[in-house]
């Protein structure tokens, strides 16, 4: 890639956000033969490194729950109802939370694809794509090239394991395995060259330039010094919260806002447990699974709108470990807000509020029955005469989330448990501020501002239970290919 220092003028694409959704995007309109935009990271360029990579074991754990120790975490807007805080924040560096993320490469499901997404969209992602085969199957075909597996990262796995009536396999992902228990998950700075792109890193993006309906350039602040560049495309790919902050100022300067403030915004509804198991109390193909500190995941059952994922380890006493999850969709609505105070110069101080609502507490509730029934079904299937009972925190999550989540290192018994419930904001899934078919058209450009674009988790119409990297990457290509079209 080609870092410069100076302010160029004009380009003709600037991308703003130097993370998953806009490096993937330099890399696929290079790879088009368009020609390479102007990507601009506010933050520095501290290395290609996935985290996992640098760090391992509990040091890597405890970077994870304790994001403060990561001089690159920041949180750019203000909470105002217990959500977005603790583990919630962006990584302001060259490669964001592709230098973070878990590799787990779920597709949306069918459920949430066949509700709100446009009908184009939808025929990209999984049905096909300019004659050829659809975007996820060529993204994960080339994770898996670029994992160095021979199978495509799809929901079949290589390893299956049945506990508390369901059938798990192992997690798809998009993972290169190291020493010592080193990984990294896929970035697109793995494939990004001098020829790709232009790399403006420190610049601050203050706001998109528009007149009349159309995008005219973005202005930045760089080391103190503010400047204007000109552009007629710019894309948002900065995350979701600050993509909002940004659409809401151009928005807002063309009166296409009726009030500084854009709704739609979730995360995942998410409960969970850890609990301790006698070595020999499970089938013998769990255990070897927990030996290599396997994940596994299962679709939850009909009407949870959820990803079960079960995490097998050995803890410092020998015990068997299980850290199971149930991931779940949290239904967009106005209780999800990101809000700007458009009185002073760009940029616009940004606050967010996000709740459950009345649909999504009676998600959280469904999951935990369900995991008191699998809890239940696992103690039996162990020989345990009883199974625990489990108690979950409120609707806002469990304040100690972090520390939850590494109990489990310290128990001494077979048949300790502690269960856990994510605030909102926590699972770093942020979604749906942007949506396709919408605010944005079925080609990603905002409706009424002829320039702008968006890609990125803030585009998702619907966010479903999956994580959202796989969609992330697909979508990406798929801008690529309205920005770069291939004349030949």
């Amino acid at each position: 890639m080609a870092t410069v220092t100076a302010v160029p003028e004009s380009a003709e694409c600037v991308i703003v956000g130097g993370g998953m959704a806009g490096l993937e995007l330099a890399v696929q309109m290079a790879r088009r033969g368009g020609r390479p935009p102007l990507v601009l990271e506010a933050g520095p360029d501290r290395g290609a490194e996935h985290y996992r990579w640098a760090l391992h074991g509990a040091a890597a754990d405890q970077y994870w729950i304790d994001p403060s120790q990561d001089e690159s975490f920041y949180r750019p807007y203000e909470a105002n109802d217990g959500s977005f805080v603790g583990l919630a924040g962006l990584r302001r560096r060259l490669g964001g939370r592709s230098l973070y993320w878990h590799a787990v490469t779920l597709p949306v499901e069918d459920w949430a694809l066949d509700e709100q997404w446009p009908e184009s969209v939808v025929r990209d992602l999984t049905k096909e794509w300019h004659g050829g085969e659809p975007l996820y199957a060529r993204v994960e075909r080339e994770l898996a090239e670029w994992s160095g597996s021979n199978r495509a990262t799809t929901r079949a796995g290589d390893r299956q394991v049945t506990l508390g009536g369901y059938l798990f396999q192992d997690v798809p992902s998009a993972i290169r395995h190291g020493e010592d228990g080193r990984w990294k998950a896929y970035s697109p700075l793995e494939h990004l060259t001098a020829e790709d792109a232009t790399i403006l890193c420190d610049s601050e993006v203050l706001g998109v330039l528009t007149q009349k309906g159309v995008t005219s350039g973005v202005r930045i602040r760089r080391r103190g010094v503010v400047h204007d560049i000109r552009a007629e495309k710019v894309v948002l790919a900065a995350g979701t919260i600050e993509s909002s902050r940004l659409a809401i100022q151009a928005l807002s300067n063309e009166g296409l806002l009726d009030r500084p403030q854009l709704t739609g915004l979730v995360d995942k509804v998410a409960n969970g447990f850890s609990a301790s198991l006698a070595p020999g109390s499970l089938p013998a193909e769990i255990e070897e699974a927990a030996a290599a500190n396997v994940k596994f995941q299962a679709p939850a059952r009909d009407g949870l709108r959820s990803n079960i994922f079960l995490m097998t380890s050995v803890n410092e006493h020998g015990l068997i470990v299980l850290r199971t999850s149930f991931i779940g969709e949290q239904i967009a609505g106005p209780l999800g807000v990101v809000e700007c105070d458009d009185r002073g110069v760009w940029p616009w101080h940004t606050s967010v509020r996000c709740s459950m609502s009345p649909v999504d507490r009676q998600l959280a509730r469904a999951q935990q029955a369900e995991i008191q029934r699998f809890w239940g079904e696992i103690c039996h299937q162990a020989g345990m005469i009883e199974a625990p009972a489990l108690e979950f925190d409120t609707e806002t999550g469990s304040p100690d989330v972090q520390q939850r989540l590494v109990a489990s290192r310290s128990f001494l018994a077979p048949g300790a448990v502690c269960t856990y419930s994510f605030p909102l904001g926590t699972e770093n899934h942020e979604a749906g501020t942007l949506p396709l078919g919408s605010i944005l058209d079925d080609d990603h450009q905002f409706r009424g501002l002829a320039g702008l674009y968006a890609v990125g988790p803030a585009v998702f119409p619907r966010a479903g239970a999956a994580n959202p990297a796989l969609t992330i990457l697909a979508l990406a290509r798929r801008l690529a290919g309205i920005l770069a079209p291939r004349t030949a």
